[in-house]
């Protein structure tokens, strides 16, 4: 509905069912649910309830992969306690990974060159790492968020040269898509 391009097409489909229909909306995310159902009972001269509750099935943790660095740190636990021993090691990986970037542009401009120095094309993108250690640790399932349709693409290739399914895994995902495996 917030969407600037959707959120148009969303209300007119909504405005224009007949008074009749009646609706289940779900959402994880809305900020508006009172305002929004406040909406929907005027238009449609119905009803409507806002059922909520702070109950989450997974707990919510906050972890922190310093760009560069080594591992995954757990910052934030399940009962939402803060772990500051595990920040200070990130924030210094970070420090190192700042450290390491500074001493090889001193190195590279040293030998008279004025480009910075070029990745390692074998070097596994953070991204690729990120996914791993989820992978390693259990974590997953695992969201990632991109907000460039570029990068997206890019991630979306990269990953895909990786096999994160087991054998029974890719059964079943061959029994729903037999063209996926």
């Amino acid at each position: 509905m917030r969407d600037k391009e959707r959120g148009v097409v969303w209300e007119e489909s909504i405005i224009l069912l007949p008074h009749s229909v009646r609706f289940v909306f779900l959402s994880a995310t809305i900020p508006n649910s009172r305002q929004f159902v406040g909406w929907i009972a005027h238009i449609h001269q119905q009803p409507c309830h806002v059922v909520y509750t702070n109950y989450r099935p997974v707990p919510l943790q906050h972890y922190i992969f310093p760009a560069g660095g080594e591992g995954l740190h757990l910052v934030v636990d399940e009962k939402g306690n803060f772990r500051e021993d595990n920040f200070q090691r990130a924030m210094s990986s970070l420090q190192n990974v700042d450290q390491a970037q500074a001493s090889a542009t001193l190195e590279s401009g040293s030998k008279g060159s004025k480009k910075p120095a070029k990745k390692d094309k074998k070097q596994k993108s953070d991204l690729y790492r990120i996914v791993k250690l989820v992978m390693e640790r259990g974590l997953n399932p695992v969201i990632i968020f991109s907000f460039s349709k570029k990068d997206c693409e890019k991630y979306a290739l990269d990953l895909n040269k990786e096999d994160y399914n087991d054998n029974t895994e890719k059964d079943l995902v061959e029994q729903v898509s037999p063209r996926a495996v």
